[in-house]
């Protein structure tokens, strides 16, 4: 039988596993971004080590997250909100009726920025993208593509890491796409769920290796289109600028003064 403070280090040691994954960090990443030794944050991992305030506010800050989110037990299944009175919720309806003035607020700000609708072809995150880099959104071209002041195009991608670890391409890869996209940098933008944790920007020559690949394979299955080549998020983690960060509040800090 578990005491409180062994219960307590099993807590710790599932959420920071999990968050750690959700990221597509290694533990000598996470110690290396949280200033830890390495063997230290598996001894955590473990729940073999008791673990200051100190370190982990900053496993807490390393993983994007606030430090009562390692200190939460998951409920089991069936174990939630169901079992709450009543009284303690709202419905579904009260809920909608409650959040929906803030949504519309959001769709008149997308349609500010030629966004049409915020349910739609991934249009919220689009739109927050483009309010964070300053962009404009360039509904005339095939794709999430964005222009700046001095009329110099991006590429948009984003990912969900609770869900994958690859940025999605286009459906119909060829040498036409692939030349359009050689023409351009790109903006990568990870989130967990609706939250934004990191915005990167990589040029065509940092993509070349994916770019001479696509067209290689294109050519040797006998000019048949590529359905949806992957870019890893551990690649453009490892060569693509950091531009935005989030402080682990769910608020965005910019990194690099120019784009």
């Amino acid at each position: 039988m578990l005491n409180e403070l062994e219960k307590l280090l099993h807590i710790i040691a599932q959420n920071v596993v999990k968050f750690r994954r959700q990221l597509g960090l290694t533990q000598e990443e996470l110690a290396f971004k949280s200033d830890i030794d390495r063997t230290y944050v598996g001894y955590i991992e473990n729940a073999k080590q008791n673990i200051s305030i100190e370190k982990l506010c900053a496993i807490a800050v390393a993983l994007k997250i606030e430090v009562a989110d390692l200190l939460k037990e998951e409920l089991p299944a069936g174990g939630d909100v169901l079992n709450e009175p009543e009284s303690a919720a709202y419905g579904a309806i009260e809920v909608f009726n409650l959040i929906y003035p803030s949504l519309q607020m959001l769709q008149d700000l997308a349609m500010k920025n030629g966004i049409n609708d915020i349910f739609q072809d991934n249009g919220g995150k689009l739109l927050q993208v483009l309010l964070i880099t300053g962009l404009k959104n360039s509904p005339g071209r095939e794709g999430n593509d964005a222009v700046d002041d001095e009329g110099n195009e991006y590429e948009l991608k984003s990912v969900n890491i609770s869900l994958t670890k690859n940025f999605s391409t286009h459906h119909h890869m060829n040498p036409v796409i692939i030349e359009k996209y050689r023409k351009v940098d790109w903006i990568f933008a990870v989130y967990r769920g609706i939250e934004i944790l990191e915005i990167y920007k990589l040029t065509p020559q940092d993509l070349e290796l994916y770019f001479s690949q696509w067209e290689a394979k294109w050519y040797r299955d006998g000019n048949k289109d590529i359905n949806n080549p992957k870019i890893p998020l551990k690649y453009v983690r490892e060569i693509g600028k950091l531009l935005f960060e989030s402080d682990g509040t769910g608020k965005i800090k910019r990194i690099n003064l120019k784009a």
